[in-house]
């Protein structure tokens, strides 16, 4: 899927450093990437997001920190049987070179030019530092000039300085611009996360791009970084996900919602993705302690 260059905003144009609150019902973006890191903190709504060559459900208090040109989208869709939330998150923005050219070759701030390579394939956020994070990108709302870069130095050197950051894409990801044929398989893309719910093959995906099957399922890997499968599996156990959290439904019909025939298939594919039961997802094991 081709992502789109976006444009700087306006509030970076502006502002050294931007900073944003979306409320609404969806996030107001596509599958895209731009020349500013990005910060954003999901504070309520969105059903999943798209960064690199991952599919993550969103829950509320979702941290991510963006490279630049790393493409990411994040959904917010309707749910079976449930109307849409509407979505609230705080987006942060700067350009690298925020200081200057040379600023992160400084020794003083290698942790922060370690942060910032690895922001590259995208970093989620857990833990007590999500919580200090949070409050400090909420904080930056109110602030605007050389305040609000004040601020932002230090959130980076909370970042840098902590080991609750886990890199989201894989390092075999490469960033891609599309080419010919990525038109056809966003349109695809669409297909398919509108017809979720039902059975999907890839034969009948490959005719709506007037492709053999064997040439779609290359071309759509080729675009996305996924097999057609692996892509509707992330998709299906995303929405899962959601499901478990914030309805009472079990997960047999779950399973049905998502376009699983199959209970055991999706037992199986969840726990690929998720590393644990959909039970154990909905009821994660409390510790002592």
């Amino acid at each position: 899927m081709k992502p789109i260059v976006e444009k700087q905003s306006p509030h970076v144009t502006t502002e050294l450093v931007g900073c944003e609150v979306f409320r609404g019902p969806d996030f107001a973006c596509v599958w895209h990437q731009h020349p500013e890191v990005e910060i954003t903190l999901v504070k309520r709504g969105g059903t999943y997001r798209m960064v690199g060559d991952k599919i993550s459900p969103l829950r509320p208090g979702d941290l991510v920190v963006i490279g630049p040109d790393l493409p990411h989208d994040y959904r917010n869709e309707a749910l079976p049987a449930r109307r849409r939330p509407r979505v609230e998150a705080v987006v942060v923005q700067f350009l690298p070179n925020i200081l200057g050219d040379d600023w992160l070759k400084r020794p003083s701030v290698g942790r922060v030019r370690r942060l910032s390579q690895r922001a590259g394939f995208g970093l989620e956020v857990s833990g007590r530092t999500r919580q200090r994070v949070s409050r400090q990108v909420q904080s930056m709302v109110r602030a605007s000039g050389l305040r609000r870069v004040a601020m932002l130095l230090g959130l980076l050197e909370e970042l840098a300085n902590s080991k609750e950051l886990r890199e989201i894409a894989s390092p075999g990801f490469e960033r891609r611009t599309g080419g010919a044929g990525a038109d056809r398989i966003g349109r695809v893309c669409e297909h398919i996360e509108e017809h979720l719910g039902k059975p999907l093959y890839a034969s009948e995906l490959a005719r709506l791009t007037n492709l053999s099957k064997s040439a779609f399922s290359r071309l759509f890997k080729k675009s996305t970084g996924r097999t057609v499968p692996r892509y509707i599996n992330e998709l299906r156990v995303s929405r899962a996900c959601r499901l478990l959290v914030e309805t009472e439904r079990t997960v047999n019909q779950i399973a049905r919602d998502c376009g699983y025939l199959s209970l055991a298939n999706f037992q199986h594919q969840f726990h690929l993705l998720e590393g644990r039961s959909p039970q154990e997802y909905r009821w994660p094991v409390r510790r002592p302690g």
